[in-house]
């Protein structure tokens, strides 16, 4: 028996089974909408999967491999036999899931996904185990209890009980115990409610609070593509425990799924934010329209209209059902990450009513601890990315405080870098570093490396590019009676000074002191853009930097798709159907230059940082340097760049 060191939580299962996922009073609700138009292709696959055959995966099966079609088929069987109340196809499924689970192996699954693979595994016995209890033995119950608790114990990252791991981000945001545990406590809950007690109390005790704090920005504070994954395992637990008992255990933010409009580019692409995974996930088939799951399941509990057509524009059959089976992201990764099911589908779809939200306004201010603003117009293909990144969210953050991106009939400013290996020389030096974004870097020429990193077998210097302070966390935020106060504490930033949001303007400023204060006394960062001022809208950077010695170097990073022109103090951007035009206004007599093309395209202080892996990733030309050619302690930049249609 586990015991908790948690309260006993405050929504306990109901007496009634099934309870993951739907209740026995969902059964006409659910049947009814099979027949709803936007149920149809989920309902064909759900029936294509009942009709396959366990033998097909013969091998897999026989040594105990995680095969995802197999999880897949546990699960569309057991919904069947649920739905048709059927004995003698609940009886075959327990029996046939009783013998993959005795041939499962940890030991033949070790990889990176192990916790995934693992969690799949006893989530859609989970489902077995609840959806098809009335058919279980008391000995099935205890051999199935006895299975799982062994596979957690070995094959979870966050343990079993789940007490490792950082509260504030990490892998302990993903599917382990948020759907993979959860759900298995819900079934098991009338033999063994300790298990429930110790993995509800950390979500309550822990997450519950913290969630609210870090939500409640609009932001997912680990960017984009990690943001979305784990806002979708957020998005499972609130409702399980809706769809359980009518409660919902998270606060109503973290069903907000907002941001991912704004974050979605004209050409359906996300911008890249951090840790970018999308760039060839599932062999690329995400790199367009990469949110189509977090608005599924935002949509399912709220009933929001613009996340219903975001999902209802963008699914396909390939994030419902694996149609390559074992090959690109099937392969490596899991159920949860990238695609969901026929069953969620059926089951989720169309739980809440449906409401229609006013639409979107062009300019989005996402409050603290963001800090960022950002400027959508759907009319003309721009997007105009502002963010002075208040908290520093560690994990898949990058040290990018200050960054700005431009969007115009292509991209035009964006980040560098191809995260593609968490933890390689490209990531460490270049890809996650400040001057690898459109970022301010100022730099002690005395100072050459910071440390000796040691990776994956292989050592290297961790380079001084001259950017953003690195906070190192004072505890591993496990049991902090304050998570979100320990979060500030340790990684606090910036500061918005102002903002300002409309149709036709954005404005934001922040004091980016904190993050410069190992080299500088001050530094602010001015970001505005003005639709109505040139052909599509005027967007203008103005910096004040004051070092610590006039003998630093301060930088100003600029990175683009194309290799630019530099007249003077005049830059020429051009990408696909965009082009910028930037002016120097100061420094006067800048220093301007472009680096960039081949390996030196990843360049940090004059190194090149080759990427192993490039392809499907918007990796870019290079960049343009801008820095003050005296020396003084203070400097100001101020660049403006018209953004305009390139004549192709």
């Amino acid at each position: 028996m586990l015991v908790s060191p948690y309260e006993k939580p405050y929504i306990t299962p109901p007496a009634e089974h099934p309870r993951v996922m739907f209740r026995e009073s969902d059964r006409k609700r659910i049947i009814d909408n099979f027949s709803h138009i936007e149920n149809h292709r989920a309902y064909e696959l759900w029936q294509r999967i009942c009709k396959k055959d366990f033998r097909q995966f013969y091998d897999d099966i026989a040594t105990g491999k995680y095969n995802m079609m197999v999880c897949m088929m546990i699960e569309s069987k057991a919904f069947e036999a649920w739905v048709e109340q059927d004995a003698v196809k609940a009886r075959k499924l327990i029996d046939d899931t009783k013998k993959i689970v005795d041939r499962f192996s940890i030991d033949r699954n070790v990889n990176l996904m192990l916790c995934r693979h693992t969690g799949h595994m006893v989530f859609v016995v989970s489902l077995v185990y609840d959806w098809l209890y009335k058919y279980l033995s008391d000995e099935e119950k205890e051999y199935f209890i006895a299975k799982c608790e062994c596979f957690l114990e070995a094959g979870m990252e966050v343990g079993y009980p789940p007490v490792k791991q950082r509260n504030t981000h990490s892998h302990s945001h993903e599917a382990q115990y948020l759907r993979d545990m959860l759900a298995f406590s819900i079934a098991t809950y009338d033999e063994r409610p300790d298990i429930y007690d110790f993995v509800v109390g950390r979500i309550i005790n822990d997450l519950v609070p913290f969630y609210k704090f870090s939500f409640s920005c609009g932001l997912h504070n680990q960017g984009p593509s990690y943001g979305a994954y784990r806002q979708v395992s957020a998005l499972w637990a609130q409702l399980l425990f809706y769809q359980m008992s009518g409660q919902r255990i998270f606060d109503e933010c973290v069903e907000n799924a907002d941001s991912y409009y704004y974050l979605t580019r004209a050409d359906g692409e996300s911008l890249r934010i951090g840790n970018d995974c999308n760039d060839d996930k599932g062999g690329g088939h995400v790199v367009k329209h990469p949110f189509t799951i977090v608005n599924f399941f935002a949509a399912a509990i709220t009933g929001n209209a613009h996340y219903k057509k975001y999902f209802l524009e963008n699914y396909r059959d390939e994030i419902l059902m694996p149609t390559h089976y074992g090959t690109d992201l099937y392969k490596d990764c899991t159920y949860g990450e990238g695609l969901y099911s026929p069953v969620a589908h059926l089951v989720f779809n169309r739980i809440a009513d449906d409401f229609k939200p006013e639409p979107y306004e062009k300019t989005r201010y996402f409050k603290y601890p963001a800090g960022t603003i950002i400027h959508k117009n759907d009319e003309n293909n721009t997007t105009v990315y502002m963010k002075i990144g208040e908290l520093w969210c560690q994990g898949h953050e990058h040290y990018d405080t200050g960054d700005f991106q431009i969007y115009h009939n292509g991209i035009l400013v964006s980040s560098s870098g191809a995260y593609y290996w968490y933890g390689c020389e490209h990531f460490y030096n270049y890809d996650t570093r400040t001057s690898s974004h459109n970022c301010l870097t100022i730099r002690d020429p005395e100072v050459k490396t910071l440390r000796k990193i040691t990776e994956w077998g292989k050592t290297f210097d961790h380079i001084d590019d001259g950017g953003t302070r690195m906070p190192a966390p004072t505890t591993d935020y496990n049991l902090e009676p304050d998570l979100a106060a320990a979060w500030q504490r340790d990684c606090q930033m910036a500061k918005v000074l102002s903002h300002f949001e409309s149709d036709t303007k954005a404005e934001i400023e922040g004091d980016l002191t904190l993050a410069y204060s190992h080299t500088c006394d001050k530094v602010v960062r001015k970001m505005s853009f003005d639709a109505t001022v040139g052909e599509n809208g005027t967007f203008t950077v103005e910096d004040e930097v004051t070092a610590k010695s006039e003998d630093f170097i301060k930088r100003f990073h600029l990175h683009m798709m194309d290799e630019p022109k530099i007249d003077g103090n005049e830059i020429t951007i051009t990408y696909k159907g965009g082009k910028l035009r930037c002016t120097v206004l100061e420094p006067q007599n800048a220093s301007i230059t472009a680096i960039g093309g081949g390996d030196n395209r990843f360049t940090i202080v004059g190194i090149p940082i080759p990427s192993d892996k490039t392809e499907n990733r918007e990796c870019g030309w290079g960049k343009v340097i801008i820095e003050p050619t005296d020396k003084a302690k203070t400097h100001k930049f101020k660049v403006k760049m018209e953004i305009l249609d390139n004549e192709i």
